[in-house]
């Protein structure tokens, strides 16, 4: 087993990642190892990293940990990214399934991205009431669990007040123990909305979340406000296209498209890498 890693680092729609082929499921990248990585300035730096390892039934699985090492079920723009990295790798053709945390996927490879299967959105739920505070979020699980408001323009609104509103939310009582992604959301029309996303793992504001989009493409579409397609322009200026059906817990056959692309490339050393 080699002491360097080979990695691509891609991102899909500024939610960045770095990718590792891992046929052997090295235990020697551990969440500390993963932690050091992720981090900004001293390490590659990313919003989590993902290891494409074999599965009996699936072209391939996907395991997907946030920046903080932590493991998470599902991440969309990721599954996105793991998708052309496993077709780029010949691991998949351009049509494939693989195995996540929270299920199979789905995805194909399209000409200006890729586009995912991701299932079920499932529990949404609105006006739920947080501790010590009048606001009363909506709530949907995509793989993840993401909360939801509703603001006039998120474009407005500046980074520390939107770090401290998501903040609140993602660690209320409500949520706990494990916490909650948080999104703020304007709707822009029938089938376009705008959004911010706070991701646990990551605790931080992320430039796009695929999950996150699916979730707020439902509950708004469950609020009267969009129905699908909907077209949801992330903070960083990119578009994910979300196709759903609603039912009466949610809605089903949920598709995810947008970009997917490789940064650049590299080797790591995993020994002596922990910081």
């Amino acid at each position: 087993m080699s002491d360097n890693i080979y990695f691509e680092k891609m991102h899909g729609a500024g939610n960045d990642f770095i990718m590792i082929d891992d046929p052997e499921r090295r235990p020697d990248i551990s969440p500390r190892l993963i932690e050091s990585l992720c981090r900004l300035h001293t390490g590659i730096g990313a919003d989590g990293l993902i290891l494409i390892q074999p599965d009996d039934h699936r072209d391939f699985r996907m395991r997907y940990f946030n920046r903080d090492g932590g493991e998470a079920q599902m991440c969309g723009n990721g599954a996105r990214c793991a998708a052309l990295f496993a077709y780029n790798r010949k691991i998949a053709g351009k049509r494939m399934s693989f195995a996540t945390g929270s299920g199979d996927i789905r995805a194909e490879i399209l000409d200006d991205g890729v586009k995912i299967l991701i299932g079920r959105v499932d529990r949404v739920s609105g006006s739920l009431k947080l501790e010590g505070s009048d606001l009363k979020p909506w709530f949907a699980i995509c793989g993840v669990p993401h909360a939801m408001l509703l603001d006039e323009d998120v474009r407005k609104i500046g980074g520390e007040r939107f770090l401290a509103l998501a903040r609140l939310i993602r660690n209320d009582r409500a949520f706990a123990p494990e916490g909650t992604n948080f999104n703020l959301v304007t709707v822009r029309g029938r089938h376009s909305l705008s959004y911010r996303t706070y991701e646990r793992g990551v605790e931080d504001e992320t430039l796009a979340c695929g999950t996150g989009a699916v979730a707020i493409s439902v509950i708004t579409s469950k609020m009267g406000l969009t129905s699908s397609p909907v077209s949801c322009e992330t903070s960083g200026g990119d578009i994910l296209q979300v196709e759903f059906t609603l039912d009466d817990t949610g809605a089903t056959d949920c598709h995810l498209s947008g970009p997917a692309v490789v940064s650049f490339t590299g080797t790591i050393p995993v020994t002596g890498y922990e910081r």
